[in-house]
């Protein structure tokens, strides 16, 4: 029998088979042409998902291919006017998209799960991009919202944005928690940024919070921990309109397993409030202690205790690559493998339940994002430090004063050091949230500025590249006000 020209093609440059059936582009040679193929590409990963193209042995090769087609899909090349149509079409599939990788999870090796969650961030990446602009929201910062004043995220779902569910969840009906689920949230601050881009890869969330609901009353609450505050419980409705640009809801496999997690610690904090005590906050991060425990603790902890130590959250932990010694003890981290908030999107042992986006605080956060991204990029590469200032030197001297009651209220209200506070906050944590608040504010006028005159004349936002591209030139003019703060040792 002879082989059809086309058929004989395939094996001789591919060495392997071809069939009449089409795949859906990879997105490149549209990228070539200078179209942002997005809702290609997501149908190439549903594709390879369903076919199982994507497995723990090629998942190496694919999830790097995929890598490189976003990484070629660059935002610039994106046709405003194709967005006005089919935006919300590229954002219900690319969400799709990411359930697809999420369900084969299991069968990815740990190498793999890196890869994905690299591939994470540049799809969600995407989606904020074609979110600012398809929907027609003005792009604010978050000290303009009065958050406590806002619709409730999720419950007045007509209050926002289509947000996502997965599958099994009835979108007819108001959303319904489910003891031990698992919320992962990004604020907008510069305390939060500096947790979703420490670790690496980088990501896109700052927070756990762990919910539990009542087995009689139903009422649903959440147990979070803060610094300043340590571990508290509060109402749902409280948490959902905190400072979030982003909420994602994971939902164990094993209800039973969640819901002896929640009720064990919402139980200890309950019991511990009885007398008066709480659990402080682990400045320390030691996740072998349970005295103290930080947001991601509480899950860890929850789990591990529930499970009697055969279920350790996450399956893959990012790391920590800074090379900064003395700056990463300024954070309370040190170099190596370490649980971050993202890190529970790829734990295999959860289902995405729920997936909201605020789309009007996504250049706030994109802004604030890639200062501090660049801030840690400048001290591991530029050899960087922060300097003390007159600000961070005060907020030392003023947190000194926390044992001494009419002095401290009267000085925690002219510093901006919440009065709440607890005593065992460390006084570096305190200049260290000093300094990168001076240093933000010095860094975000120029940010913001250089963004919004970029969409004054292109009728598009800055992507992340060209963002952190102003802030090398802004750094590379040597302004003295920042300097003053942050420059070479």
């Amino acid at each position: 029998m002879k082989l059809s020209l086309t058929l004989l093609f395939c094996l001789l440059i591919f060495n392997s088979s071809c069939s009449s059936v089409s795949k859906p582009s990879r997105g490149v040679s549209s990228s070539e042409q200078g179209n942002l193929d997005l809702l290609a590409e997501s149908k190439s990963i549903i594709n390879l998902v369903a076919t199982r193209e994507i497995n723990g042995e090629t998942c190496e090769h694919e999830l790097g291919s995929l890598i490189s087609d976003y990484q070629l899909l660059s935002p610039q090349n994106l046709e405003l006017a194709a967005l006005k149509t089919d935006g919300q079409k590229i954002l219900d599939l690319s969400f799709e998209a990411r359930l697809a990788l999420h369900s084969i999870l299991e069968i990815l090796p740990t190498g793999c799960r890196l890869k994905l969650k690299e591939l994470n961030l540049l799809i969600r990446s995407s989606e904020d991009y074609v979110g600012v602009h398809y929907y027609p929201d003005e792009q604010v910062s978050a000290s303009s919202i009065k958050f406590p004043e806002q619709p409730i995220p999720v419950y007045e779902a007509a209050a926002y944005h289509p947000y996502h569910l997965g599958a099994g969840v009835d979108p007819k009906t108001k959303f319904d928690f489910r003891n031990g689920d698992i919320m992962i949230t990004k604020g907008v601050s510069f305390v939060s940024s500096t947790i979703s881009e420490i670790g690496h890869p980088r990501s896109l969330f700052s927070h756990i919070v762990f919910v539990h609901v009542d087995k009689e009353t139903k009422e649903v609450m959440t147990i979070e921990s803060y610094v300043g505050k340590g571990v508290t419980l509060y109402p749902i409705e409280e948490a959902l309109k905190n400072e979030n640009a982003r909420i994602l809801i994971l939902r164990s496999k094993d209800a039973d397993l969640a819901g002896r997690a929640a009720d064990y610690m919402y139980n200890k904090v309950v019991d511990l409030k009885k007398e008066n005590k709480f659990i402080p906050y682990d400045y320390d991060l030691d996740f072998s202690d349970n005295s103290k425990l930080s947001c991601e603790e509480v899950a860890y902890d929850s789990f591990k205790q529930a499970s009697e130590g055969k279920v350790i959250l996450p399956e893959v932990m990012s790391q920590i690559t800074m090379n900064d010694a003395s700056f990463l003890n300024r954070i309370g981290l040190k170099k190596g493998a370490m649980m971050v908030p993202n890190d529970m999107e790829t734990d295999s042992r959860f289902d995405i339940v729920l997936d909201w986006t605020d789309y009007r605080l996504m250049r706030d956060s994109w802004r604030k994002d890639s200062i501090l991204g660049e801030m840690f990029r400048w001290i591991d590469e530029d050899n960087y430090k922060i300097h003390e200032n007159m600000t961070s030197i005060a907020a030392k001297a003023i947190w000194a004063t926390r044992y001494i009651p009419g002095v401290w209220g009267m000085l925690a209200k002219a510093s901006g050091i919440p009065k709440d506070f607890t005593k065992d906050v460390p006084s570096l944590t305190i200049s260290t949230m000093a300094s990168l608040k001076t240093i933000g504010g010095i860094l975000l006028p120029e940010i913001t500025k250089a963004d919004q005159e970029y969409y004054a004349k292109n009728g598009k936002w800055m992507s992340t590249e060209m963002l952190r591209d102003s802030l090398e030139k802004f750094k590379e003019s040597e302004p003295k006000n920042l300097r003053k703060v942050f420059r070479e040792r």
